[in-house]
């Protein structure tokens, strides 16, 4: 997707990564109808794929779940460790009204992303399960001088209930898939022994290792050389350092108005919530957030078969039936099915992360990043540091004071001198 960068103007001159087992740099999704994987050298063992390349093990687990047009996950064997692959994918509704379609596109994004986190915990902590099953029969039948009439009945009752809760960290976005032919989107998350790690480690550097703009020339190059994600996470190693770089997404629509004033308060919105949504997708990253699930289903079944019908209001005298002409034969099945998926982020982020925010060409799109490094939170630690004198602010004041003035100081006629309005600070600066 093309973007328009707002906040960033840098120069794109990086070094490839380094390879590693379970580096997701080179791995390629997997798409609808494309070219089966050579898979001669992969094991596939029911969920599982064993193999010694990395990419190839998820590449042919990636296609396995996309060809099977369904959700799952499947483990990735190889000789670093255990990878585990989620899909999660929703349907979503187009509109007259393009704002409508948009919403819609972006809570299919998000349910789906909720599905793929909700498939990670399950096949890591498993699943709290109940289940009833009831099934009734019944019988009447009359007999008399002249007449031999029954009803039959069966009544079916099932209810099952099952959840899930757990922590999940260490987790980032493969892939995004769009599919505007069948209005579905998909979303793919993987844990890998290499992202697991990364989140583990202590953060928090005492000393700048790694150039802060070169970490953002870095993070614009991955941007231009991928995709942006609506939502998720990714995890960078920075090229020459090996400083570890996490990057949460965040997105929101840039909901269409006639009226330009109400256009760019809207923009204004949209920006925000993708910020917001941006540092809760890091945060998740990180430190890790709460998944929950919760999924139930009843199912009632009556089927039977009438010869008579009581007049006899209680249904119990036997005299006082009519006997039907034809056999009457009842069928009636009713399903219902919930499922409630939420997570929880809290806490607090590390100094020094920064948001980045990006509209997409078409003007339809707000994505945002926020990015940290143990680099970017030493930097701002170090300005923070430097900002105080003596333990005060340098901005702090004396206590002298007047009371203030509320009324009048409107002069239409008052000098106005045009502010600064330029750029600022240089790369070379930063």
């Amino acid at each position: 997707m093309k973007l328009r960068i707002l906040t960033l103007a840098l120069s794109l001159s990086m070094p490839a990564m380094a390879s590693d087992d379970f580096d997701l740099t080179d791995m390629v999704p997997a798409r609808p109808g494309a070219e089966q994987v050579d898979s001669d050298d992969v094991l596939v063992q029911g969920d599982a794929i064993v193999a010694d390349d990395a990419s190839l093990a998820v590449a042919v687990a990636h296609q396995a779940l996309i060809e099977n047009d369904e959700d799952g996950v499947k483990m990735i064997q190889v000789g670093s460790g255990t990878g585990i692959l989620s899909i999660g994918s929703v349907s979503y509704t187009t509109y007259d009204n393009l704002n409508a379609t948009l919403l819609s596109k972006r809570g299919a994004y998000n349910q789906a992303y909720l599905i793929a986190k909700k498939q990670l915990i399950e096949n890591m902590t498993g699943v709290d399960h109940q289940c009833s099953n009831l099934v009734q029969t019944s019988m009447d039948a009359i007999d008399t001088g002249v007449d031999s009439v029954a009803n039959t009945q069966t009544k079916m009752m099932e209810a099952c209930k099952e959840s899930i809760s757990g922590s999940l960290a260490g987790f980032v976005t493969f892939d995004v898939y769009d599919d505007v032919a069948a209005s579905n989107v998909r979303v793919s998350l993987i844990s890998t022994p290499k992202t697991r790690a990364q989140v583990r480690q202590k953060h928090g550097a005492v000393a700048v290792t790694t150039d802060p703009n070169s970490i953002f020339k870095q993070v614009v190059s991955d941007i231009k050389g991928g995709v942006l994600p609506p939502v998720g996470a990714k995890i960078l190693t920075h090229a020459e350092t090996g400083e570890v770089v996490v990057m949460g997404y965040g997105s929101a629509i840039i909901r269409q108005n006639k009226n330009k004033s109400v256009a760019n308060k809207l923009r204004s919105a949209a920006k925000s919530q993708s910020q917001t949504r941006a540092r809760s997708a890091l945060l998740a990253t990180m430190q890790g957030e709460k998944v929950y699930w919760e999924g139930s289903f009843d199912e009632k079944q009556m089927e039977g078969s009438s010869q008579f019908q009581y007049d006899d209001p209680y249904m119990q005298d036997p005299q006082q039936v009519k006997v039907l002409e034809n056999d009457r034969e009842t069928f009636v099945n009713q399903f219902k099915q919930s499922d409630d998926y939420s997570t929880l982020a809290k806490g607090t982020l590390p100094a020094g992360v920064s948001v980045k925010s990006f509209s997409s060409e078409d003007g339809y799109w707000q994505y945002s990043i926020a990015v940290y490094s143990p680099s970017l939170e030493a930097t701002a630690k170090k300005a923070n540091k430097e900002m105080q004198v003596g333990g005060q602010s340098l901005n702090a004041s004396d206590n002298s004071a007047r009371k203030i003035k509320a009324v009048g100081g409107v002069n239409n006629n008052a000098a106005n001198p045009q502010a600064a309005s330029g750029k600022v600070s240089s790369t070379e600066e930063l």
